[in-house]
């Protein structure tokens, strides 16, 4: 397909949708505790740009995944790693800048500072909040692109439920079953979900290429064809996931535990462009084990109409297994690396009514990260280590004030944030060159007009510190490196217009200069002349701007069109930068929707487009993706009021594009199900 044809469609068809969703979710099964913003008390959501996605929404576009949920907010963007993880971008920043909380808890594996996104399934989301910009202060570091937090699902009174189960083809499979109770404030909700597939389908425009493959040892060729396309090479997925959330409320006060166990086993699907093989690692690999596990406790207490205390503790385990083989058929396992990392700490809040226009919160975030890897070889014993580990610990001190006069509303907020090394690779720190501490103050306002809507404006410093990954080199040798800082600025307009064709408007613009960003360098090897070894140093700065545009409307009373446009511009300033450009970041990004309910066969159907621009897909090489068009639709049919049917047909036109360096997508793909409550 042409880009003009492309073009031509995914215009043709978004001229006709302008607005976002329109079906509301009375919000009445969502854990309160884990609001980011706590809009009672703070009126961050009031300066920046903020995007919300419901549970109806979310079930509309068939997302199973929170990485499918997010991928249809204005500004994100979803792309997929070389280990086979979803992950995503938000106006410029990777995932490992952006705060990702499950109800207000901080969720990351502590090597690289992010988690897959595909870990966690739609079954137990209530809602997503994405703040961009402004972001709160209160929930510590490393938010420089801002927040997600996913709000998950609690128990209600009596005794209810849901069962889903789809099929769709190569296998695969989704299978779901969730149960509420509720009883004189006591509340219990529990989930099991299963995904499974045994291979992804290509699309039949993908065109093999050469890979390249670094061989240390002579035994591969230096290009071969890894992906000839059908039936994707070492795909095979199975993930089983189980989440349970307990509590009690009162008029003044609540309490919620939650367990969780996200245990997934997959191949790897490999990397179309560059391979490489070593005695104790390769890219022709398994995820033989890829498991989350943790306890969350959380509680608020109002003590009187001006006080109310709220706190969150935590603790979460994460297993990775990684097993290398040695050819693409995987004949011999050259080696199996471990890797377990634990996170502990928690948060306590002060929200303060001072006045009837003063609002203060205070919060206080402690968190100790650990790290640890071994590696067993098999063939170059010499290769192999026992557990290496690696500590942090991270503090940090924050105050957020809400001031209101009539229709002007400013919020001020200032945050301390300390990263301490604490073990280096099993060596005690020196803690004195091993600190690193700064302050983030923010400041925003929003004026609100009796019909023309409300203006907004904010400027906020943020930081984010280096992850574990990024201190050491490939020799394992550690680096000292400061924390990335970005001061973000965010100039903004909503308006709920009472016209026919447009019912809401949101039009935000965003600016981000970056500091001391962390980058990757190649310095030569001093124990092997011909090889170069990948280390990180402090010597980045960059820029990313753009707008973000959205419109909602209701055109009728079972007609709802939605348009949301993203323009990026990401450029790096870095000294010795190998491109002014980044990865997996589109310049344009258009998303529209069109729902439409049938009343007397009470049917919901939609279709849905994704268009992106200008995405650079490798450095190196320079690849690119001028353009991608997804066109999918849904449908959806309710039999009862408790059982419904549905099916999905994604990837409509069978396009081929690359999801991320050497990960082409899915093809054309469909899914049936079925779903009852009770």
């Amino acid at each position: 397909m042409t880009i003009m044809k492309k073009s031509q469609i995914a215009f043709a068809i978004c001229s006709l949708m302008t607005s976002h969703f329109a079906i509301a979710n009375d919000g009445s099964d969502v854990f309160s505790l884990g609001e980011i913003v706590v809009s009672e008390q703070t009126g961050v959501k009031d300066i920046s740009i903020h995007n919300t996605m419901t549970e109806d929404q979310i079930g509309l576009v068939g997302a199973k995944t929170a990485a499918d949920a997010l991928d249809y907010i204005p500004g994100v963007h979803t792309a997929q790693s070389s280990k086979g993880e979803k992950f995503i971008t938000i106006q410029g920043f990777e995932q490992d800048k952006i705060l990702v909380l499950l109800d207000g808890v901080p969720y990351y594996e502590t090597n690289y500072g992010q988690l897959d996104l595909n870990q966690i399934p739609t079954s137990i989301i209530a809602k997503i909040e994405v703040t961009k910009g402004a972001s709160s202060v209160l929930y510590g570091p490393n938010g420089m692109g801002g927040v997600v937090n996913i709000i998950t699902k609690k128990g209600r009174d009596g005794v209810s439920g849901e069962l889903e189960a789809s099929l769709g083809q190569m296998g695969q499979n989704n299978e779901s079953a969730s149960i509420s109770l509720g009883k004189n404030g006591f509340s219990l909700f529990a989930t099991v979900n299963h995904r499974g597939r045994d291979a992804m389908r290509m699309s039949n425009d993908y065109e093999p290429v050469l890979s390249g493959v670094r061989d240390r040892y002579g035994d591969l060729p230096s290009e071969m064809i890894v992906e000839d396309g059908g039936e994707r090479e070492n795909s095979s997925y199975d993930s089983t996931n189980v989440w349970v959330r307990g509590g009690y409320t009162n008029e003044t006060s609540e309490i919620f535990a939650s367990v969780y166990n996200l245990n997934t086993e997959r191949d790897l699907p490999y990397n179309t462009r560059d391979n490489k093989v070593f005695s104790d690692f390769s890219s022709f690999a398994e995820i033989s084990e890829y498991k989350d596990s943790g306890i969350d406790i959380s509680g608020l207490h109002q003590v009187n109409d001006s006080l109310t205390l709220r706190g969150l503790a935590y603790y979460h385990m994460h297993d990775d297994s990684y097993d290398s083989y040695d050819t693409p058929e995987k004949y011999v396992k050259l080696a199996v690396s471990t890797y377990t990392d634990y996170t502990g700490g928690g948060a306590l809040f002060a929200d303060m009514n001072l006045t009837n226009w003063n609002r203060l919160s205070v919060s206080a975030n402690y968190k100790n990260d650990v790290h640890k890897k071994k590696n067993v070889a098999y063939i170059d014993l010499d290769a192999s280590h026992g557990y290496e580990r690696s500590e942090l610990n991270t503090l940090s001190f924050a105050a957020e004030d809400t001031m209101t006069f009539g229709a002007f509303n400013v919020v001020a907020g200032i945050a301390w944030h300390k990263q301490t090394v604490v073990e280096n690779a099993g060596i005690d720190a020196d803690s004195e060159n091993d600190d690193s501490d700064t302050f983030d103050p923010s400041i925003g306002a929003s004026y609100t007009f009796d019909s023309a809507g409300m203006i907004y404006g904010s400027v906020g410093k943020k930081t984010r510190f280096a992850t574990f990954s990024q201190m050491y080199d490939d020799t394992g040798a550690r680096h000292d490196l400061k924390p990335e800082r970005s001061t973000s600025y965010t100039l903004g307009w909503k308006n709920n217009i009472n016209s026919t064709w447009i019912n809401n408007v949101d039009l935000g613009m965003f600016y981000h200069d970056i500091t001391d960003k962390i980058v990757e360098v190649y310095i030569p090897d001093p124990n092997d002349p011909d090889w170069d070894l990948e280390v990180n140093q402090n010597i980045g700065t960059s820029k990313f701007y753009g707008i973000e545009f959205s419109t909602l409307s209701q055109l009728s009373e079972n007609i709802s069109l939605s348009f949301d446009y993203t323009y990026t511009h990401a450029r790096n300033e870095s000294e010795d930068r190998e491109s002014d450009y980044f990865r997996d970041i589109p310049k344009n990004s258009l998303t529209a929707m069109l729902n439409w309910h049938q009343p007397t066969l009470d049917i919901d159907s939609n279709l849905r487009i994704r268009y992106r621009t200008d995405i650079l897909i490798d450095v190196d090489s320079d690849e690119w993706e001028s353009e991608t068009l997804t066109i999918d639709m849904g449908v959806r049919k309710a039999f009862t009021p408790q059982f419904s049917a549905y099916a999905n047909l994604n990837n409509i036109l069978d396009e081929s594009h690359y999801e991320g360096y050497g990960q082409p997508n899915e093809g054309r793909s469909y899914e049936v199900g079925v779903k009852y409550r009770f």
